[in-house]
């Protein structure tokens, strides 16, 4: 900027787009933060400074001899944060779009609730097998029937055979698949939500970071509601971001690059340049009027300072600050210009954040072990209890009969537990036996019959 602020004044006034020894040399004079450079400026000690930033536009709005001059716009901020700062946020989040689904699934149990009594009023009447004419028994049936049909499942143990019934379960899949997709659709976009790093993205009553000396970043940071956090300079920012003492900060998009690379955040792969907030800083050029009062001393190019050309030129540069002002536009054209050219831009770097965050399900989420241990253990207990129970009981896998044992003994006591062995061959044997059985106790019923009938004939 400073060769940018050189070559507008040359040319704004004194038509020299080159700059020349003769022309305008200017002498850096560099100040540590904007309250000297405003104390410089109120003392004529200056005639050119840069940048001037909010607090010290507003400290010099009532100096008469001052004309400010936009000189740059940046773009706006970049906010970068430490992505492990907001993994208790994310799950915290993550949870909470889970819950908040409940009225939706409210509606739909309570839809399921009317469904059910609505099916058991048109069928109670008609389908008594499969809906009970007991209100307290049937509507219970209706609402297993309601959800099964909600859900698309079609278990097939209760059917509508009414026409009123079977006009009724269709109107009631169609509401139900609608209101079911809207469930899922929510808590499916919630849980997207959650993971995708957009709780990172806010900053929204979140504690932010900014450079104490940029008044730009801060303004910007109270604009969006943010917890201001001041820091002396770029590096202790920097140290505190790279901690996780802070998750995040705010800097000048034209810095973030320089941010990022110097103390190697750019290689911390917990740091990222997640947004841009589209905000226009304006930085100022103070021009200060100091009038042309003769001085005996040598200027700088060894030249008396009562010679009537450098006179001329003390005045040309005294009184050139409105000409400055009203060309602003071209200084600004020019030091973009610059800015694209030389700095180099720092990308956003969200691709993989959600990879990064460790949401409720993350395989490096505390909170996923502690489920899936706490999983584990109940799935282990069941199975030590089903082992107890099935020892103490001394019972073994059986296959269902249809009736007794044909080989158990008369008077002798069935055991509690089936002890025919589980073996589909033997299963298929015995149930021929069975049937075998059965047909020879059948023939005999009907020889016995047949000889009953002929005696009754003889009688007769």
């Amino acid at each position: 900027m400073c060769d940018k602020i050189r070559w507008f004044v040359n040319k704004e006034c004194f038509d020299e787009d080159k700059p020349k020894d003769h022309v305008c040399n200017m002498e850096r004079r560099l100040v540590q933060n904007s309250d000297e450079m405003v104390e410089l400026i109120k003392n004529k000690s200056v005639d050119f400074a840069f940048p001037i930033q909010a607090d010290a536009k507003a400290a010099l709005k009532e100096e008469a001899n001052v004309t400010l001059i936009r000189g740059f716009v940046s773009p706006g901020c970049s906010l970068i944060v430490n992505t492990k700062q907001c993994e208790e946020g994310s799950r915290a989040q993550l949870l909470t779009s889970i819950t908040s689904q409940w009225p939706i699934l409210a509606c739909i149990i309570l839809l399921s609730g009317i469904s059910g009594v609505v099916i058991w009023l048109l069928e109670h009447r008609t389908n008594r097998r499969q809906f009970s004419p007991s209100f307290t028994a049937g509507s219970p049936e209706g609402f297993w029937w309601a959800v099964v049909s909600l859900t698309t499942v079609g278990y097939g143990d209760k059917i509508p055979k009414s026409s009123l019934g079977r006009l009724f379960g269709v109107i009631w899949i169609f509401v139900g698949a609608i209101m079911l997709s809207m469930f899922t659709a929510m808590a499916t976009n919630a849980m997207n939500t959650a993971l995708d790093g957009t709780i990172c993205k806010d900053i929204d009553g979140k504690e932010v970071g900014v450079f104490m000396e940029n008044t730009e970043t801060q303004i910007v940071a109270r604009e969006f509601n943010a917890k201001i956090v001041r820091f002396s300079n770029l590096e202790e920012m920097q140290w505190n971001l790279s901690e996780g003492v802070i998750g995040r900060v705010l800097v000048d998009r034209n810095t973030a690059f320089h941010f990022l690379d110097k103390s190697g955040l750019k290689r911390n792969r917990q740091i990222r340049l997640i947004r841009y907030i589209d905000y226009p800083m304006y930085y100022y050029l103070a021009h200060v009027s100091k009038g042309v009062v003769p001085n005996p001393s040598l200027s700088p190019n060894g030249k008396n300072n009562s010679d009537t050309e450098l006179v001329q030129r003390k005045k040309k540069i005294a009184e050139c600050g409105p000409k400055l002002k009203d060309a602003s536009t071209e200084l600004v054209s020019a030091s973009k210009e610059t800015a694209r050219n030389q700095l180099i831009p720092a990308e956003l770097q969200t691709a993989d954040l959600s990879d990064q965050m460790e949401g409720l399900f993350s395989t490096g989420s505390q909170m996923t072990r502690l489920i899936l241990y706490g999983l584990l253990a109940v799935f282990l207990a069941l199975v030590v209890i089903g082992i107890t129970w099935e020892v103490y009981r001394k019972c073994t896998a059986t296959v269902p009969r249809m009736q007794k044992d044909m080989h158990q003994r008369p008077g002798e006591p069935e055991d509690n537990c089936n002890i025919t062995p589980l073996n589909r061959k033997m299963y298929v044997v015995h149930e021929l036996l069975n049937l075998e059985q059965r047909l020879k106790g059948l023939t005999t019923d009907l020889q016995n019959l047949k000889e009953e009938f002929a005696k009754t004939i003889a009688n007769q």
